[in-house]
């Protein structure tokens, strides 16, 4: 089969295409034939070496496929299955696993694997797809969609009736997140930098869109006639963004750092916290409960996928895409 091998950090240059046997199945694994393997932020920071991944790896957890095999312990997926991941596999057993909360899991393993033919995958982290959600839009089903169900609901705690801004909205999260947030009945304003993506953000459900090169901080008080927004889904986390998006918060209102595109720190007096009594706090990846209920979006058509495609051959141009913010949505891989 092929893989795409990282042996050193670097630029996209170095993915590299490789050869290897097909994998086989230990007791608790399945293994996908990978029909659509997403390519998320996560993936160009371990490219680059932000992260603490160890190398050589494969990259890609954003995997949708089908089951051609699994092993002895295997009860739930059976070969033939069209399925998707989740970020994590975690024991199943410890009380954090036990009580709903598996995120805290002590013994949480990051997926890897998806940039290739075939991916071993442990059994927990598949769900079964319905037959009218399709491979591209199942391989961003956990991560962009379900890391945004995540947030808004885990992190936000979103009401019908509040005011959500998006920053990011054009890149893979944030085009999902709008379309989370209308679907749970918020108003959704979209932060972008690209004019050009305007119209399809509204497409994807935004409210309102507000350029963030056209003063955006009064753009957004006149909006909510001065009131602020109630909720900042922040997926770019660098410090002008989240100046604008900070100084736009209502009062009470709660700011979810979601991502973070450069290794830049952001800096703010704790006076403009406690005056405005902002939570300021952070969601990451998606639990078993948000996966679910990402895949019953997509399948109700309440979130549309946006993808771009790319041959497995094409890996490095499509990391170079997702870098220079040239992809609308996610970048999808398909072996």
């Amino acid at each position: 089969m092929r893989q795409v091998m990282m042996e050193r950090f670097g630029g996209p240059e170095v993915l590299d295409i490789v050869h290897s046997a097909d994998p086989q199945p230990r007791a608790t694994q399945v293994i996908v034939q990978v029909e659509a393997v997403g390519v998320c932020g996560h993936d160009t920071a371990d490219r680059a070496g932000l992260t603490r991944i160890s190398t050589p790896c494969v990259l890609g957890h954003e995997i949708a496929g089908t089951v051609v095999d699994i092993g002895a312990s295997v009860t739930h997926i059976k070969v033939g299955d069209r399925v998707a991941c989740k970020q994590h596999h975690t024991c199943g057993w410890c009380p954090a696993c036990r009580t709903g909360r598996e995120l805290d899991c002590t013994q949480a393993v990051f997926v890897y694997g998806g940039y290739a033919d075939f991916a071993v995958l442990e059994e927990d982290t598949l769900a079964v797809l319905p037959d009218q959600v399709s491979m591209a839009t199942a391989a961003v089903a956990a991560c962009a969609v379900g890391s945004c169900v995540q947030a808004l609901d885990g992190a936000a705690n979103l009401r019908p009736e509040d005011t959500v801004l998006i920053t990011g909205a054009g890149g893979g999260l944030g085009i999902h997140a709008l379309q989370v947030a209308a679907a749970k009945g918020a108003r959704v304003v979209a932060l972008t930098s690209s004019s050009s993506k305007i119209e399809s953000l509204r497409k994807y459900g935004a409210h309102d869109v507000v350029l963030s090169t056209d003063d955006p901080v009064t753009h957004l008080a006149d909006l909510t006639r001065g009131h602020g927004v109630d909720v900042v889904l922040d997926n770019v986390g660098l410090p002008a963004v989240f100046d604008t998006g900070f100084r736009a918060l209502a009062r009470r209102g709660r700011y979810v750092f979601t991502g973070q595109l450069e290794r830049e720190k952001i800096s703010l007096y704790p006076a403009f916290v406690f005056f405005k009594e902002a939570v300021i706090t952070g969601s990451a990846s998606t639990s078993s409960k948000s996966f679910l209920e990402a895949i019953d979006l997509v399948a109700s058509g309440s979130v549309t996928g946006v993808t771009t495609e790319y041959s497995l051959d094409q890996v490095v141009d499509a990391h170079r895409a997702v870098e220079s913010s040239a992809v609308l949505g996610r970048a999808v891989l398909v072996p």
